[in-house]
C-alpha cells in the first residue's frame, strides 16, 4: 500500500489539472494551418500574425484560466503531497523534464534548422526554423506578462495563488509564476513543429502531435509538482503557445518567404524525399 500511496496521490493531482485545462483547447485552435491537401493554383492571401479575433481568443484562454485560479490551492496540494514528493521516480522524471524549456528548446530548433540547411533537407530546415520563431516570440510575450504580473509562486507564497504584486517580476524570481514560460515554449513548439509535419502527411502529424503536445503537457505538471507554477499558470502559457506556434507557421506558408525566411532558408530546394520543389509553394 505504501508504494501505491504516490500513484493515487499524482493521479487525484493530475485529475483535477487535465479536465481544468480542456477548456483552453477550442480557445487556442480557434485557426487551423493551411491543409497539406490543399493544391488548387488559387492566390493565396498571407495569413496576419496579427488578427481581430485574437481578442475573442484571448478572452477563452482567460475565461478558462480564471476559472482554474479557484482550483489553484487545491492541486497545488494535491502535488505537495509528502509522499509523491519523496518518490525518486518522479523526482527523477521531474529533474529531466525541467530541462525542456524555452531555452533548450529554442536551441534544439536551431540545431534543427542548422541541419536542414546542411543536409538540404528544406522540411527539416523549415520546421527548425520556423519552431525556432514562435519560441523566440512565445519568449518575448511571456517574459513581459509574467514580469508585469507579478503572481508569486508556489514555492515563494503557499496555499496563496491570489497574491499578486504587480511589476516585481522584474525585481524578484518568486514573483515570475504568470503564465508558465515553460509550457508557453514546449507548446508553441509543439504547435510549429506538428503543423510542419501535418502539411506534409497528415498521418505523421497526428502521431507527432500526440507526442509532442503530450511532452508538453508533462512539462507542465512536472512545473507544478516542483511547487514553480500554479495550474492556471499552465493553463495560459499551454493556450499562448499553441496560438502562437500554429500562427508563426500559418503566416509563413500562406504567400511568399518573408525577407527573415528568404535569407535564413536561402534556395533550399529539395524535401526528404529528394524530390525538386518549390519553397512555399502549394506543393511543397
Amino acid at each position: 500500500m505504501r508504494t501505491s500511496a504516490p500513484l493515487v496521490r499524482l493521479a487525484r493531482a493530475l485529475a483535477f489539472a487535465i479536465p481544468i485545462a480542456i477548456p483552453t483547447l477550442p480557445a487556442a485552435a480557434q485557426y487551423q494551418p493551411p491543409a497539406a491537401q490543399d493544391s488548387a493554383p488559387l492566390a493565396r492571401q498571407r495569413v496576419p500574425l496579427l488578427q481581430k479575433r485574437d481578442l475573442t481568443t484571448l478572452g477563452y484562454m482567460l475565461l478558462a484560466t480564471a476559472a482554474t485560479m479557484p482550483f489553484d490551492k487545491t492541486i497545488a496540494h494535491e502535488f505537495a503531497d509528502s509522499a509523491l514528493q519523496a518518490n525518486p521516480t518522479y523526482r527523477h522524471a521531474v529533474g529531466h523534464l525541467t530541462t525542456i524549456h524555452e531555452r533548450s528548446l529554442f536551441v534544439y530548433s536551431a540545431i534543427a534548422w542548422a541541419g536542414g540547411r546542411l543536409f538540404r533537407s528544406a522540411p527539416i530546415a523549415d520546421a527548425g526554423l520556423h519552431s525556432a520563431e514562435a519560441i523566440a516570440v512565445g519568449t518575448a510575450i511571456g517574459s513581459f506578462l509574467k514580469s508585469t504580473a507579478g503572481r508569486a509562486r508556489p514555492r515563494a507564497a503557499p496555499g496563496d495563488p491570489f497574491d499578486f504584486r504587480f511589476g516585481k517580476g522584474y525585481t524578484s524570481g518568486d514573483y515570475r509564476s504568470f503564465p508558465s514560460l515553460h509550457e508557453i515554449g514546449s507548446f508553441a513548439a509543439a504547435a510549429a513543429i506538428t503543423s510542419e509535419v501535418s502539411r506534409h502527411n497528415s498521418g505523421a502529424g497526428r502521431v507527432v502531435g500526440v507526442v509532442a503536445y503530450g511532452g508538453a503537457g508533462l512539462v507542465g505538471a512536472a512545473r507544478m509538482y516542483s511547487a514553480e507554477h500554479w495550474a492556471s499558470d499552465v493553463v495560459l502559457g499551454s493556450a499562448l503557445g499553441v496560438m502562437i506556434g500554429r500562427r508563426i507557421v500559418a503566416h509563413a506558408h500562406s504567400g511568399d518567404p518573408n525577407s527573415l525566411d528568404h535569407f535564413l532558408l536561402g534556395g533550399l530546394a529539395v524535401d526528404a524525399n529528394g524530390m525538386r520543389v518549390e519553397l512555399y509553394r502549394r506543393d511543397f
